[in-house]
């Protein structure tokens, strides 16, 4: 099994409720302490001034192994919507579209 980090925290950081398009982004941060946690956090490229930690808790073992959260690692975990002048560019993927699903009922 990979090395995974001792300690590690959960983010929830926003745009302040006043925004035209509020979003969310939760990070898990494996880091020893909470400074270090939430300067990794607030130093992520999606994250832009005025965003503001909601709130922030620490990480079970369980929720590490859960995770498999490495050392020093920042994962993300939601997005930000684009913003309505475009300046954020995202890579547009090619999928086939959706197929309709019948459902039933089981048959007794």
């Amino acid at each position: 099994m990979k090395n995974l980090a001792a300690h590690g925290w959960m983010f929830r950081v926003g745009t302040p409720e006043t925004a035209s398009q509020p979003a969310v982004i939760y990070f898990a941060v494996g880091k020893n302490n909470l400074q270090e946690a939430m300067a990794a956090a607030l130093d992520h490229p999606d994250i832009e001034p005025g965003d503001e930690v909601a709130w922030a808790d620490r990480l079970t073992s369980t929720e590490i192994r859960s995770f498999r959260l490495r050392p020093d690692e920042v994962r993300t975990y939601g997005k930000r919507p684009l913003s309505p002048r475009g300046q954020r560019s995202m890579a547009r993927v090619s999928r086939k579209p959706a197929q309709a699903v019948a459902l039933r009922a089981p048959v007794m």
